[in-house]
């Protein structure tokens, strides 16, 4: 029966589990005690709560539009109503907006062709990350690095990948090699799992990161799906770091391929 009425449901489930009537009128006390002019939604879950301000000379705008989150890896019956029912719910949030700001033209043109707001405007703003002082101390040649908190689904998803498809062939060529994740660590139970693989470690969230990411080999980013541009993939830019990356992991940022940062759609390539 709740399987039955997920399906049914009009609202995707991933706002339906981040949505709550109080915050919303929360929401439209407070723009209007403030005579707020506009307002900006910073990602889609606040989206949902600024599309419900009823107030007309509110000028809306939803910031960090990134619909590619919501695209699965297969092309499942499951996975394309998935997509339909977010088209349909992005479609009439959108509607309800006077602009939105996506971070990658890809994001952009998506929206434009596959949701097709009817007025709402929109641009492409891409993110950036600062610019660091060239980095002259010493380098560890066997550190593969993954920044990303392994609490977040997708980081996980993404570092259980590399360890079951990429990481056996590396270790198999460089014995000595290491592998280490950033970032806040997942339950006990996952990070045992993780760290009883040879050569891997969790090193949680650093002091230090920028010359942990100077002094290391290369930046792994392995992702299968998600939307926006990878900051993590900038900062290693910013920071000096080697890339190796899949395609979907720099959808967003204007690179060039084996010139910005090598890029493989097969772990072998990848390894």
């Amino acid at each position: 029966m709740v399987a039955t009425r997920a399906v049914l449901a009009t609202t995707p489930w991933d706002f339906r589990l981040v949505y709550h009537p109080e915050l919303c009128e929360q929401s439209r006390q407070a723009a209007r005690e403030r005579r707020a002019d506009v307002v900006i939604a910073y990602e889609m879950a606040a989206g949902d709560y600024v599309a419900r301000l009823t107030d007309g000379r509110v000028v809306k705008i939803l910031d960090g539009c990134e619909p590619f989150a919501f695209q699965s890896t297969h092309a499942t019956l499951r996975s394309l109503a998935r997509i339909w029912k977010f088209k349909r719910f992005l479609r009439s949030m959108l509607n309800r907006f006077d602009a939105y700001i996506a971070v990658s033209d890809a994001e952009l043109s998506w929206i434009r062709q596959e949701v097709a707001p009817r007025h709402a405007w929109g641009c492409t703003v891409p993110n950036g990350t600062d610019l660091s002082d060239a980095y002259v101390g010493p380098v560890d040649g066997q550190r593969i690095i993954y920044t990303g908190s392994l609490t977040y689904r997708a980081n996980l998803e993404t570092v259980d990948y590399f360890l079951a498809e990429i990481w056996p062939a590396i270790r198999r060529a460089q014995p000595r090699a290491t592998f280490v994740v950033t970032g806040e660590r997942p339950d006990q139970e996952t990070a045992r799992r993780l760290e009883a693989v040879p050569g891997v470690s969790l090193a949680c969230l650093l002091t230090d990161y920028q010359r942990f990411v100077s002094s290391s080999a290369v930046l792994a980013a392995p992702l299968l799906r998600g939307g926006g541009t990878r900051i993590k993939v900038l900062q290693a830019f910013a920071l000096g770091s080697p890339v190796r990356a899949t395609p979907t992991a720099v959808e967003g940022p204007r690179v060039s391929p084996g010139l910005d940062l090598f890029v493989a759609r097969t772990p072998a390539a990848f390894a």
